[in-house]
């Protein structure tokens, strides 16, 4: 029975539009409502069958431009099972016959349509049933090739797949399982199934409560094979429940993992060691983003990896244009290895020395880029330094042999002008003998300053007080300094003494005063000022020529024009200044730098352009509290008694004038042009000679073979041995021989007949 007003979707081939009519409303007292279209030619036919869903048509038999031969076959060509009806007036049983053949289902007489009802009714009926029954065949249809899949899926999973029923016995495994663990399925379930694979036993407690709650579980779990081995597995356990919600089997999925963990260990491991490493190890993408980024990154840059990883270089750490030039030549080359200057967290340039490599993918293709990158910023300070002590070293070298033969020339002058001042006594004549004394002695300390910086000068050294030498630079400086230039002296009351010769040390200072007077022409602020510092091994390492130890700092600042960096690089070179012809020698500060070294201590300064510089002198300190300076002078030159001095020189002229000299001091004199003559006369008059005044320096037999041959005739020989090098090195050699009188050239009468009488008191 029809519905009451069931759609019915009927499409007419039909010429009559008053026959289609008739028989819709035939339909509709049928119970149908229908909806419908009329079509009456091939192609207006074509685009109904394809613009809608029809339920049966209606096919007239005899069309005047269209016949429902035609209409059939374009209608079961198209693929379409829909129900076929042929409404005709008249028509032959043959034709009736050919229309069923070719795709007609049921034939109608126009005058006979109270059959049409029940004939629509059959035919949609079984249209329904032929479309449920190709949907079942296709449903099993896929159904099985799903299962075939899935079958497949399994069988060549790489996972190991099990399926347990509600006993835990094993039903299923697939070859993935039985490779793992040895097992099939009989010989699993002989064992007690697959929970008897679990070493911890708490995992399998965990698995049955999630059967029983959620029906889920997931997690890590150690299982044993056949062979004993111990396997790591990511276990995945599904209940499968039936409609009642009772679990009817269990499915596991077991993923072993020990490889990836031993890899992620590796992985993790190797990071640890690349974290060791001292160098900054990176690696960055093409467009200059960071993907790693190690402790050593971290300690020479600042920046931790969390705030370095993701951001570009360009934002935060190098000089763009330098950058981009490398990274041009890693991309051209496949590597790139130079010197880069970055920025650090804390605003600081660092020089770094930058090994980049280019990292290809599997397909050959530039992926990232890693770098390996050392801060070289000590290293090449200390290399400017050591650089700066070898020129330092070469200068002295040369500088110490000029020096030696002007002592040579300076000598006799200055003698000579102490002799003829005992028998001159014309005022014009002691004027002029004045004037060569006070020439004669200046070239002499310009050789001084010569050797101060070429090997150092040695003299007697005092306990000093800071305060007290400070106190009378500040007095003098005050005195001859222009009024514009403020004189500050700062000196804590808990300051260390220290051992030095003071009339260097008043030169050092006056020299750093006087390039700070000079950088002040409109003047300014000059500070003196002392203080106490501890040097450890890190501040060491920096200075070459520090040691660890407690040190007096002198200090002298200001606020004048400062140096650049080119010229404060050459600050202590012998001969270069930055002063105008005539102001200037360029020995001011390596004679600063020499007597510092001579005490055993070194210098440090720091100079802005446009604020001003410090020069910071490190003295060794001494542990004791008091100090003195020396005064005192000597009233008149001492006298000998005949005692006979013999003189060893190979200059003719200081032989001369070394002998005039003491001949009018009292002494008798014999003279030997070298060590070989010296000796062979003191083996001659041993016993009348009373002192040795050898030169250390001379041809064919020098100095120090001398005095061991004359040691050796006399083991308590007095020996004076002089030298032109004024030497820490002469005078070591010296006393390796055992000579403990030593005066350095070119010394003055005074200086001479003090040591000698000295000396001969010392008996």
């Amino acid at each position: 029975m029809i519905e009451k007003g069931q759609n019915l979707r009927v499409l007419f081939i039909e010429d009559s539009e008053v026959d289609a009519s008739l028989v819709v409303e035939t339909l509709r007292r049928g119970n149908y409502r229908p909806e419908w279209e009329r079509v009456e030619t091939e192609a207006d036919l074509r685009r109904a069958l394809e613009s809608r869903e029809w339920d049966v048509i209606l096919c007239d038999c005899a069309l005047p431009r269209f016949d429902a031969a035609s209409a059939i076959a374009i209608v079961r060509a198209s693929g379409s099972d829909l129900p076929i009806i042929v409404i005709s007036g008249v028509v032959s049983e043959e034709a009736v016959v050919e229309m069923l053949k070719i795709g007609a289902n049921d034939y109608l007489l126009k005058s006979n349509l109270t059959r049409l009802i029940p004939m629509v009714q059959r035919e949609v009926r079984e249209a329904a049933g032929r479309r449920e029954r190709r949907l079942a065949e296709a449903s099993k249809h896929d159904a099985e090739e799903a299962l075939s899949r899935i079958k497949m899926a399994v069988e060549f999973a790489s996972d190991a797949i099990s399926i347990v029923d509600p006993a835990g016995r094993a039903v299923f495994i697939n070859p993935a399982h039985s490779g793992l663990f040895g097992y099939d399925v009989e010989q699993l379930n002989a064992l007690g199934g697959p929970v008897a694979l679990f070493i911890n036993q708490g995992i399998a407690e965990q698995t049955a409560a999630a059967m029983a709650t959620s029906g889920f579980w997931a997690g890590e779990a150690f299982l044993r094979t056949r062979s004993g081995r111990v396997v790591e597995l990511f276990l995945r356990i599904n209940a499968v429940k039936n409609a009642e919600g009772q679990p009817i089997a269990y499915i596991g999925v077991a993923t072993d993992v020990g490889e990836i963990k031993r890899a992620q260990r590796t992985i993790a491991e190797q990071a640890a060691l690349l974290d060791e490493a001292q160098d900054a190890i990176m690696v960055n993408d093409l467009r200059g983003c960071f993907r790693f980024w190690n402790k050593g990154a971290e300690r020479i840059f600042g920046w931790s990896a969390a705030e370095a990883i993701g951001r570009r270089m360009h934002e935060f750490l190098v000089d763009t244009e330098a950058h981009d030039n490398a990274m041009a030549a890693v991309l051209q080359k496949g590597e790139w290895s130079g010197e880069l200057t970055k920025r650090t967290k804390d605003h600081r340039d660092v020089l770094i020395e930058g090994r980049w490599t280019l990292v290809r993918d599997e397909f050959g293709d530039p992926k990232s880029v890693l770098a390996i990158e050392t801060d070289i910023t000590e290293k090449r300070m200390l290399e400017s330094q050591f650089l700066r002590a070898q020129r330092m070293e070469s200068i002295g070298t040369l500088a110490g042999g000029i020096a030696h033969d002007l002592n040579n020339v300076l000598g006799p002058i200055i003698m000579a002008v102490d002799l003829l001042k005992l028998t001159m006594t014309n005022p014009k004549d002691l004027e002029l003998l004045d004037t060569v004394e006070v020439s004669a002695r200046r070239g002499a300390d310009m050789v001084k300053q010569v050797l101060s910086f070429a090997r150092g000068i040695e003299g007697e050294r005092l306990l000093l007080q800071p305060a007290r030498l400070l106190k009378e630079v500040q007095k003098i400086v005050r005195e001859t300094f222009p009024k514009s230039i403020i004189v500050q002296l700062a000196v804590p009351e808990d300051v260390w003494n220290f051992l030095g010769d003071p009339t260097q040390l008043h030169q050092v200072l006056l020299n750093l005063c006087v390039n700070a007077r000079d950088a002040m022409p409109a003047g300014g602020r000059l500070r003196l000022s002392a203080g106490n510092l501890r040097v450890d091994a890190h501040f060491a390492a920096m200075h070459p020529e520090a040691h660890p130890g407690s040190y007096v700092v002198l200090e002298v600042a200001d606020n004048g024009s400062g140096m650049p960096p080119e010229v404060a690089e050459r600050a202590f070179e012998p001969f270069f200044t930055t002063k105008e012809i005539g102001r200037g020698t360029g020995l001011g500060l390596s004679t600063t730098l020499a007597i510092a070294r001579s005490h055993g201590g070194f210098i440090t300064f720091e100079s802005t352009p446009g604020k001003g510089t410090k020069f910071s002198v490190h003295l060794p300190a001494e542990s004791e509290s008091t100090g003195v300076l020396p005064g005192g002078t000597i009233a008149e030159l001492p006298r000998g008694h005949g005692e006979c001095v013999l003189v060893i020189d190979d200059e003719a002229s200081i032989r001369s004038i070394t002998a005039q000299t003491l001949d009018a001091f009292g002494y008798r004199v014999m003279t030997a042009s070298d060590g070989a003559e010296g000796v062979a006369k003191y083996a001659q008059h041993m016993a009348d000679i009373a002192i040795v005044l050898t030169d250390m320096m001379m041809p064919v037999m020098d100095g120090a073979v001398t005095i061991r041959a004359l040691t050796k005739l006399n083991p308590a020989v007095k020996i004076i041995a002089a030298s032109g090098l004024s030497a820490k090195g002469a005078e070591a050699e010296a006393a390796g021989v055992g000579v403990k009188t030593f005066i350095a050239k070119p010394f003055t009468a005074a200086t001479l007949l003090a040591t000698l009488r000295d000396l001969l008191q010392a008996e």
